[in-house]
């Protein structure tokens, strides 16, 4: 409860690592099955890089489980795997 109010609360480790993220989308794109085009690592080579300070790019597994389960919300909130069940893309 944060002020009276129920809240979730979700702690992703810092120490994730690429096989907790391909499960992470396994499960995910189980339910949605055209989520990964939109947030996989297979689909979207970006999904959790981040530029580091000298301008390199780094691959951040935590960076991408965010990004995974934010993209699932958001997407099934919207219902936009409707669009898939009318054979349409984005």
């Amino acid at each position: 409860w944060d002020m009276g109010k129920p809240v979730d609360v979700l702690e992703i480790d810092g120490h994730a690592t690429s096989k907790q993220v391909s499960e992470l989308e396994r499960m995910l794109c189980n339910e949605v099955p055209f989520l990964g085009k939109f947030c996989s690592l297979e689909g979207n080579q970006d999904i959790g890089k981040v530029t580091g300070t000298t301008g390199e790019t780094l691959q951040s597994f935590p960076l991408a489980i965010t990004q995974l389960l934010i993209t699932y919300h958001m997407l099934k909130a919207a219902n936009i795997h409707q669009l898939g069940d009318l054979g349409l893309s984005l």
